[in-house]
């Protein structure tokens, strides 16, 4: 079967904090970097997915996982396909149902096919999986409530502050910071800003937005209540907090970790988030019965869509080869 050459690794949220998943991630990543794979990393995993690869090149990258190696899932053939749609279908997130990490997944899969590391097979099993974890999104309620983990530190800091005298400034405006800024004004918070790479990015958001440079980073810490960091970075996007700012509170929902360690400020990350995800996931119990009988029928459904998909690449291959074939036959009936 076309699926059994498929191969996962992966670490989580389930057996590694925030702190450890950004540690490794930047190996990870390293690893896979020029090579045909599709790497998911976000704030609640690390994962790999490898298809008909070598047995060196998976023993090469399971290393990248360092110290945290005996730790890492495998998972083979159907059992692979089986995780991915589950992750997209936010069954195996921290905050169950959570959409958040649906557009994580189509922004890496729309990044490293530009980058051409993914495509073929392996391509074809990550567009079902986003289409897996959109149609559960739709037949289903498992997304009720707080739709994400930016929407669940909401609700977290909300429990801490009054939102509507607090100001917040948002670094990063990719799916989880656009969606953060979102539901902030919705919630009525007093000043919203966002501080993004691209400003024309977050320019649709109608807040005040200033390109990510160091002197506006301070410029959050200095002038706002809350900072949230939504950032995909290797390196710390708040490295320290300038004296006399008026911050109170960071929270980080980076990728890695955004926030340095042993900041003279409280920093909130998703591990602070863990009881109150609980809370919600219980809620959830009766759609998750419904979200994993879709997962289980596209799983059942795979094998046919890489068949077709197969055929597809082959007819492909040789009409090229044929093309060509008939393009160079015709150059030399010419010549002669």
């Amino acid at each position: 079967m076309l699926v059994d050459k498929l191969y996962a690794l992966s670490l989580s949220h389930k057996r590694l904090t925030v702190d450890e998943l950004s540690e490794i991630s930047r190996d990870v990543y390293t690893s896979c970097y020029n090579v045909q794979a599709f790497v998911f990393h976000t704030c609640n995993r690390v994962e790999v997915y490898l298809y008909d690869a070598d047995a060196g090149l998976a023993e090469h990258i399971k290393r990248s996982y360092g110290p945290y190696v005996e730790k890492v899932a495998e998972f083979r053939g159907v059992e692979a396909a089986r995780h991915l749609f589950r992750v997209a279908a936010g069954l195996e997130s921290m905050l169950i149902g959570e959409t958040d990490v649906l557009g994580q997944l189509e922004e890496a899969y729309e990044s490293q096919v530009r980058r051409g590391n993914l495509r073929g097979l392996l391509k074809t099993v990550v567009e079902r999986a986003v289409a897996t974890g959109k149609r559960v999104r739709t037949e289903t309620g498992i997304s009720r409530g707080p739709r994400g983990l930016g929407s669940l530190s909401i609700v977290y800091l909300n429990r801490r502050l009054p939102l509507r005298e607090i100001s917040v400034c948002v670094i990063g405006a990719g799916a989880v910071g656009r969606g953060v800024v979102k539901e902030l004004i919705d919630a009525g918070v007093r000043r919203v800003a966002v501080v993004n790479r691209t400003v024309e990015k977050a320019a649709d958001l109608g807040v005040e937005v200033r390109p990510l440079t160091s002197e506006n980073v301070e410029w959050c810490l200095r002038e706002f209540d809350v900072v949230y960091t939504a950032v995909s970075s290797f390196e710390p996007v708040v490295a320290y907090v300038p004296p006399g700012s008026r911050v109170r509170l960071v929270v980080d929902l980076g990728v890695p970790r955004n926030t340095a360690l042993d900041l003279p400020v409280e920093v909130v990350t998703l591990d602070h988030l863990r009881e109150l995800a609980e809370e919600f996931n219980r809620q959830r119990a009766e759609e998750v019965s419904k979200a994993e009988k879709i997962v289980e029928e596209e799983v059942a459904r795979l094998e046919e869509v890489l068949r077709k998909k197969w055929v597809e690449l082959e007819m492909s291959t040789l009409l090229k080869k044929w093309f060509a074939a008939a393009e160079e036959e015709g150059e030399r009936a010419g010549g002669g």
